[in-house]
């Protein structure tokens, strides 16, 4: 029994038990799923008709959605609602496929190397040798190899003998059948991180932007987490604004959040029952903000009435609970405020963030020396809203959080993330590492089409095997639920066949030996 765990997961999402979706899943993908009978259903789940037709209504509905009764397409959808009589259409919420260019296309997947002579030299003798295993990246790595040894052209012989080098380079580099490449690459990593410290990166003259390095940022990794201990930004701006310093202190004062607490200083009034804001003109300028701005967001935030000691540009706000004009303040004498309202509007307006984007608590303007452009570093991250900012690079804009990347870009911008993530974090702790078991990591955890942690919550909670589950974590659990549903183990893996004792079917394992002697 094969379960796919993409289909068992797709038909519990539906609501049907476990162990119908168990069943069904075994082997089978979604598509083959999707289309079984009512009488196919009760069979394979040796079931009653109703509770098969149950199942079968649960599987029709999903795979109707969004199309009409004749199982085609309808195109574009459009949600219509009924207004006291009235038909109201919203807007479309499936959008037309662009046409697509296949020039267009074409020309953006050239390398930007493709127009050299050494490169073409290389492609033309790559052709030549028949071998179908030289990409564009590998001939552009060659190209810039031979450049950085001074070489502009080559001659035939001279590009024939590269690519022959190069052929017998791959089939060095390459890995053998039944090799257990899984068991290296987790040796290749582990066996460095044990040499990894507990390290904290700090950014140059900026001391409170602190970045989780090491170990644990490995661990975070690896585990999957929603959101990193010290979530961070690198926010590149475009061409014409990235050696302006200024604009780069104008972006960071309008994306950072600024809280009351940062533009003003609270003072409880509890006699007369109101909050006094003495505001700080020195950080309104350099935050950007005025006081008129100030007192309009209060007010359209709490919905209460903001006095102010000036009518342009006042220094103090006064702000009283359940006052919420200026016609109120007539009856405060008789129906005062209480106490407990009073603490409740403090711890409201504290916190209230006034300006910039959430999630990002500090950005610094920062230089490059290399370039002599600026960038900002943040504490905090927010990928979705930052990249609607109109003055920014967004190719080159980047977080340190997966899963926001993930959620934003997909599934193949989360996967280059992680193998990025964990280069810099060995790179950081002098550690060496080929990158090719990184790539291992990053497709193991994005196999499935999401993010998933290598723990009892994702990789290895999901094997095939009974033996290998229990083996990680929470054995009871595991081979309880397997002998309730009565799942079988065929034991093809590593894990479960130590555990009974017998060889692994992997490199001298991977070979059936038999003697056959002669009659």
């Amino acid at each position: 029994m094969v379960v796919k765990s993409a289909t068992k997961k797709k038909l519990m999402d539906l609501g049907i038990s476990e162990n119908f979706a168990h069943v069904l899943a075994d082997d089978r993908k979604w598509d083959d799923v999707k289309i079984m009978t009512q009488a196919d259903i009760a069979k394979i789940c040796e079931t009653d008709s109703e509770s098969a037709g149950l199942v079968h209504a649960a599987i029709l509905a999903a795979t109707q959605k969004g199309r009409d009764g004749d199982g085609e397409n309808t195109g574009p959808s459009t949600k219509v609602r009924l207004v006291k009589g009235k038909r109201r259409a919203r807007a479309k919420n499936v959008v037309d496929l662009d046409t697509y260019d296949f020039d267009r296309k074409m020309k953006s997947l050239e390398h930007e190397l493709a127009g050299d002579p050494v490169y073409k030299s290389l492609q033309a003798a790559a052709e030549d040798s028949g071998s179908k295993r030289f990409t564009d990246r590998i001939i552009a790595d060659l190209t810039v190899a031979c450049h950085n040894r001074g070489k502009k052209k080559l001659t035939k012989p001279q590009a024939k003998k590269v690519i022959s080098e190069s052929i017998d380079a791959l089939e060095r580099a390459s890995i053998d059948p039944y090799e257990a490449a899984g068991i290296i690459t987790a040796q290749s990593i582990g066996e460095p991180g044990t040499q990894m410290t507990m390290r904290t990166f700090h950014y140059a003259g900026v001391a409170t932007v602190n970045v989780t390095q090491g170990l644990p940022r490995i661990i975070e990794i690896v585990d999957a987490r929603k959101v990193p201990k010290t979530p961070t930004m690198t926010i590149r701006l475009n061409e014409k604004q990235k050696h302006d310093g200024n604009a780069a202190k104008k972006l960071a004062a309008a994306i950072e959040v600024t809280t009351t607490v940062n533009i003003a200083r609270l003072e409880t009034d509890v006699a007369q029952r109101r909050l006094v804001l003495h505001l700080n003109k020195g950080n309104l300028k350099q935050k950007g903000m005025s006081p008129a701005e100030v007192k309009d967001k209060l007010g359209r935030a709490t919905r209460l009435f903001v006095q102010a000691d000036k009518e342009k540009n006042p220094s103090t706000l006064t702000m009283i609970p359940g006052v919420h004009s200026e016609e109120d303040l007539a009856e405060l004498g008789e129906n005062p405020p209480s106490y407990t309202m009073l603490l409740q509007l403090e711890e409201k307006i504290r916190d209230m963030r006034l300006k910039g984007i959430p999630g990002i608590e500090r950005a610094n303007p920062q230089l490059d020396d290399k370039t002599g452009e600026y960038y900002l570093s943040t504490i905090g991250s927010n990928l979705p809203r930052i990249s609607e900012l109109e003055n920014i690079d967004r190719s080159r804009t980047y977080t340190n959080n997966i899963i926001e990347i993930y959620n934003y870009l997909g599934i193949e911008a989360a996967r280059q993330a992680i193998v990025d993530e964990l280069q810099l974090t060995l790179d950081g702790a002098r550690l060496e590492v080929d990158v090719r078991h990184l790539l291992m990591v990053a497709d193991v955890m994005t196999s499935e089409g999401e993010v998933r942690a290598i723990g009892r919550h994702g990789v290895s909670g999901t094997k095939h095997s009974i033996l290998a589950r229990a083996a990680f974590e929470v054995t009871v659990n595991h081979l309880l639920k397997a002998g309730i549903i009565g799942e079988k183990d065929y034991l093809t893996g590593v894990a479960e066949n130590i555990i009974v004792g017998q060889p692994i079917s992997l490199g001298t394992g991977s070979v059936a030996l038999y003697y056959i002697p002669e009659e």
